[in-house]
């Protein structure tokens, strides 16, 4: 099954600041890179052990929504159906266990009734944790109305996580 990356409107639009904003001085000579594969894979087992969830790893494009800068990431990804997750908030608390020791972020945090986003630092890397759900496969919801307004029990939920994690870097 192929991975989507779907992005509610909060975020897109938060990218969309972060990119038209110009870089700071610190910025001009930073970029962000991928942590070294050993680790990402780590993070990924760490996190399909507390979620249950299988994940694949691979790098991918990433923006960081507070600065501008643009790199590439650790891209862990994931999704499963038929679960009892009641809201995006159950399932944030279990993917962000292995970063249990890093510095929770407020300002890359968001929450929606269908999607959650958190932000960690550790030392000079980043780890951004969204968790979302849409309608799972035969679940039909009308496109008139919010995802929210969706009926539909917690086993009906199609959930995706997606980490990226990135290191700073000097170019």
């Amino acid at each position: 099954m192929a991975m989507r990356r779907c992005f509610p409107v909060w975020l897109s639009a938060a990218i969309a600041i972060a990119l038209l904003s110009s870089p700071t001085q610190a910025q001009v000579g930073t970029t962000l890179k991928p942590i070294p594969a050993a680790e990402c894979q780590k993070l990924s087992a760490q996190m399909q052990t507390a979620t249950g969830f299988k994940a694949t790893v691979s790098e991918d494009d990433f923006t960081d929504i507070t600065s501008g800068i643009d790199g590439r990431s650790c891209h862990i990804a994931g999704s499963a159906a038929n679960l009892a997750i009641a809201d995006p908030a159950e399932l944030m608390a279990k993917a962000a266990q292995p970063f249990a020791a890093w510095k929770s972020e407020a300002a890359r945090d968001d929450n929606g009734p269908n999607g959650s986003e958190k932000g960690y630092v550790s030392g000079n890397r980043i780890a951004t944790i969204q968790v979302n759900w849409e309608p799972g496969t035969g679940v039909s919801c009308s496109d008139k109305q919010p995802l929210s307004a969706c009926k539909i029990t917690p086993q009906q939920k199609m959930w995706t996580i997606v980490i990226d994690v990135v290191e700073q870097a000097a170019k």
